[in-house]
């Protein structure tokens, strides 16, 4: 088995923006003049492309993914398996691009809030979550 020295490696960077586009590739950090390539839009979309990159072969770097900032509200649960992990030489992060605060928001936003008695407010509840896009 070849021996793999990751640690020292530059890290291969996937970013991933609440203005991104799953069906790009993730390599750069905003969308390019074209609007063809830039980030990925979801935590899904870069946990599936380092599969793609290791299913390929072991990993020759760390691998990081920048989440831009802003709300980012799953439409799915993420998970992760045992087929995610990096190893000690080659590690996967999941960080905050530099000086920006991206939030993973589980919630539903509540609107259309009512007057009802003195100072309560009441909002309807949604059903469920909004259907996937």
């Amino acid at each position: 088995m070849p021996l793999v020295a990751c640690a020292a490696a530059s890290p291969d960077v996937l970013y991933v923006s609440p203005t991104g586009n799953d069906a790009w590739s993730g390599k750069l950090a905003d969308a390019n003049a074209a609007k063809s390539d830039g980030s990925l839009a979801s935590l899904v979309a870069a946990r599936d492309a380092i599969r793609k990159l290791k299913a390929a072969g072991p990993l020759t770097a760390p691998v990081e993914v920048r989440l831009r900032g802003g709300i980012y509200r799953p439409q799915v649960m993420l998970t992760f398996e045992p087929q995610d992990s990096g190893t000690a030489e080659c590690p996967i992060s999941y960080v905050a691009y530099p000086d920006e605060t991206p939030v993973i928001s589980g919630g539903v936003p509540i609107t259309g809030f009512q007057p009802w008695r003195g100072q309560i407010v009441c909002a309807d509840l949604p059903e469920s979550l909004p259907p996937e896009t």
